[in-house]
């Protein structure tokens, strides 16, 4: 069973992602697949002539939150990421998915992405988790984890789908406005009705 969690940036949906995994799912996170694919010789010649040859770090490798910023600025920008970065990410996503729920058996594989529905991967999932916060309060777990200031947070927030039309279409909505114990009992609570709709599949 192919479990979809999504949701805004800071919204805590990977911390989600990582409770559900220590629970016993097989977790595939889709910035993990994205860094790998933007290290691919091709998808870094694309990005650094799109962004500018300026784009590499002190080791090497495209700085990510430096491509942020200059990608998700302008729509524009936006849309020529999306160009560069989705087809091999998209292809990439499906053969880990594939291959995690070959060898998961009967296990729950949880499908970690914050653009699960502005790509239409929902119908990919058995059923669709949104993690949800307030803006605020997703801009300060933003902000302290790296160190954005709070206006360019908001600038990419603005790039992404409304959360409350997340949360009409998701089969399971979580409230993060809590501490991480209180994301944690409510992973509890989602851990057992998935084991519950496990049996129905």
């Amino acid at each position: 069973m192919l479990v979809g969690i999504t949701g805004g940036i800071g919204s805590g949906k990977s911390a989600l992602a990582q409770i559900l995994a220590n629970l016993g799912a097989r977790w595939v996170d889709a910035d993990a697949v994205a860094r790998e694919v933007a290290a691919d010789p091709e998808i870094v010649a694309s990005l650094l002539a799109a962004f500018g040859s300026d784009l590499r770090d002190d080791m090497g490798q495209i700085d990510r939150r430096e491509l942020g910023r200059r990608s998700l600025r302008t729509a524009e920008g936006s849309r020529r990421l999306e160009e560069i970065m989705r087809p091999s990410l998209s292809k990439a996503i499906d053969h880990r998915l594939a291959a995690v729920e070959m060898f998961a058996g009967r296990a729950i594989v949880v499908y970690d992405a914050s653009l699960i529905f502005e790509w239409g991967r929902e119908t990919r999932c058995d059923f669709v988790v949104v993690v949800d916060a307030a803006e605020e309060l997703r801009i300060e777990r933003v902000r302290q984890r790296s160190g954005m200031e709070s206006g360019e947070i908001r600038e990419r927030m603005a790039r992404q789908m409304d959360p409350a039309q997340k949360k009409v279409r998701a089969d399971y909505v979580i409230d993060n406005n809590g501490d991480l114990a209180a994301l944690n009992q409510q992973a509890q609570g989602l851990w057992a009705k998935l084991q519950v709709e496990r049996g129905r599949i």
